[in-house]
């Protein structure tokens, strides 16, 4: 593996300290706990308007780019080979939780490219929706590959190996056609020169790639706002429109990016990823975010981001943005259900 800058922690940057505060968290009036934090956001042009911490942070960048990684599916042609659809492409893009619609989706998927559960090497875990309602997995769930959060990325990656002539076992690979495509299009989409990209082996075991929170931005600013009717604005608008129509597939109830998409209906597309990492993108005002929780922890992340829209003018009063409200000032119960305390943002954002 390459060595770079993002091979060791980041200790200075001309624009800031990466250990600015985002949130802490109160337990009887008295601070307990604190949450680190860097944010970027970009304007429509890919200018650095606002930051916190270092909006320049190299980070993998997990789940987020999973619409960035769907991209060789449609410019290749494949998409359209074989017939996928909105709700195909939205489950492909998202990090799904697992649910029996979820899984009916993903087996279409694989069975249209003419693959089969057995080739998914996503592997296992407790699925997200059985693990949010503290459901126990009685029936081998926690065994399906179906209901990995991330098989609908790889029924895709295995419909491009297929169309490509990538043999199905070999569908990760990083040297192969398939997967070189995915990684120019991150490259592209998000402005940072694939050579820079050092390779990361994910959660599900797919490549994947370390970017400066600020290309991240970008890149997602982009995703919400291409319309130019290059092949490639129009697989971005395809997912797009994909991720609004069906968000529910993209992630599921009670999720963090389906309570963004649908608190701003037809404006927003927003991928989370692992360790604490979130990325958003509006058409209207056209602006990028991306935001990273330095402990990898997700608490306080829905309450950053929360604080962020607002300090940005994105948000009004809280009877506009319900689904928000309860990311405010996220409240802490203990195992009895008794109140014991708040995370709270405590951050001010500076301007570029």
């Amino acid at each position: 593996m390459s060595t770079s800058s993002a091979d060791s922690p980041r200790t200075d940057t001309p624009l800031g300290s990466i250990a600015d505060i985002g949130a802490v968290v109160l337990r009887g009036g008295q601070m307990e706990a604190i949450h680190y934090a860097s944010i970027a956001v970009v304007d429509g042009t890919g200018k650095l308007t606002h930051w916190l911490g270092d909006p320049s942070l190299i980070t993998m960048m997990r789940s987020s780019i999973k619409p960035f990684q769907l991209m060789p599916l449609l410019t290749s042609g494949a998409a359209d080979r074989f017939a996928f659809g909105d709700r195909n492409l939205s489950i492909m893009a998202g990090s799904h939780s697992g649910t029996d619609e979820h899984v009916a989706v993903v087996r279409e998927n694989l069975s249209r490219a003419d693959n089969d559960p057995g080739m998914l090497k996503c592997g296992t875990h407790w699925p997200i929706e059985m693990q949010n309602e503290q459901i126990y997995p009685t029936h081998g769930e926690d065994r399906d590959p179906l209901r990995h959060n991330c098989s609908g990325k790889h029924s895709g990656f295995l419909a491009l190996a297929r169309h490509l002539g990538v043999g199905p076992g070999m569908y990760l690979d990083p040297d192969t056609e398939g997967q070189r495509l995915v990684k120019q299009a991150i490259a592209d989409w998000c402005e940072y020169a694939p050579e820079k990209m050092a390779l990361g082996i994910d959660g599900c075991s797919a490549p994947n790639y370390p970017l400066p929170l600020a290309n991240l931005a970008i890149g997602f600013m982009k995703l919400a706002t291409a319309d130019n009717g290059t092949p490639a604005a129009k697989a971005a608008s395809r997912i797009r429109q994909a991720m609004m129509n069906y968000p529910v597939l993209f992630s599921g109830n009670n999720r963090l990016d389906y309570h963004f998409m649908q608190s701003f209906p037809g404006r927003v597309v927003c991928k989370g990823g692992a360790e604490s990492l979130q990325a958003i993108g509006f058409a209207d005002p056209p602006l990028g975010i991306a935001v990273k929780i330095h402990d990898g922890g997700f608490r306080a992340l829905g309450a950053i981001c929360a604080e962020t829209f607002r300090q940005l003018g994105l948000t009004g009063t809280a009877a506009d943005f319900p689904l928000l409200k309860s990311y405010e000032r996220p409240e802490i119960h203990n195992n009895a259900g008794l109140l014991t305390g708040y995370i709270v943002p405590s951050f001010k954002l500076r301007k570029a």
